[in-house]
């Protein structure tokens, strides 16, 4: 049995080895030592991290697997965040939080499973509703995501029930775009995240400055959650793997 095919996304060099199975995609001007380098491979993709975060590997990864017939499953993980089958580490907040020496420790198993069972983050529950966590202490503008959920709406995403349910509740899912699942739920996902964020970007964007450069990148991870946690109750929670994230540090935040 092959191994299902596993991305890890980075946009800056980190000093860890990841196990061998990863194919590493360097977004913006980071070239990896292995794997693709969208700078080189794909120029026209590669700068619109600036605004768009991970999201410019995952369109080019929803390319591969459509070209490959959208079968099975397939992983993804940041360089220094992953979503695995049982917690490592220290919990603080929405995260395990380990230091880097437990990569060499980790096995495909870790990642993957049995390869048939969906892994996820699990949500969590913030304590005030999506848009308020979403507006405050500097986290993005209420605007981006109010004017993205409504486009989310007029193009059929999502329902306005949807929406209203979820912007006002206090759980999401973060950082979604870490995850085991099923290669059919990636492309549906990706395919809803950027025909919204197209639309967004043509006609609403409003280019903003420092951690809010990339404000679309979190309207889209917020939809990306809600979108996530509708497949997994479709498939059943009890068939999904869901535990807070792992989070590579050399100290606890607090």
């Amino acid at each position: 049995m092959s191994t299902p095919p596993f991305y890890c996304i980075a946009h800056q060099p980190f000093e860890w080895q990841l196990p061998d199975f990863m194919t590493m995609i360097g977004t913006g001007a980071y070239v990896p030592e292995r794997g693709i380098a969208l700078s080189v491979s794909y120029p026209d993709l590669a700068f619109k991290n600036q605004y768009l975060g991970e999201y410019v590997a995952l369109y080019l990864i929803r390319d591969q697997l459509k070209a490959a017939g959208g079968e099975g499953f397939v992983g993804f993980c940041h360089y220094r965040r992953f979503a695995l089958t049982q917690p490592v580490g220290t919990l603080r907040g929405f995260n395990y939080y380990a230091a880097p020496a437990i990569m060499p420790h980790l096995q495909p198993h870790h990642f993957m499973g049995d390869g048939a069972t969906p892994i996820i983050g699990a949500p969590f529950d913030f304590g005030r509703s999506v848009l308020v966590q979403y507006s405050s202490n500097g986290n993005g503008n209420s605007r981006d995501l109010l004017m993205f959920f409504g486009l989310a709406v007029e193009l059929g995403v999502i329902s306005s029930e949807e929406a209203a349910a979820f912007l006002s509740g206090n759980v999401f899912i973060p950082a979604p775009t870490v995850a085991f699942i099923p290669a059919a739920w990636f492309i549906q996902i990706i395919d809803a995240l950027e025909l919204v964020a197209e639309r967004f970007h043509r006609d609403f964007f409003i280019p903003r400055e420092g951690y809010l450069e990339r404000s679309l990148a979190f309207c889209c991870e917020r939809l990306q959650a809600l979108l996530l946690a509708r497949l997994a109750t479709q498939h059943g929670w009890d068939k999904v793997i869901a535990h807070p994230q792992i989070l590579l540090a050399d100290r606890l935040p607090y």
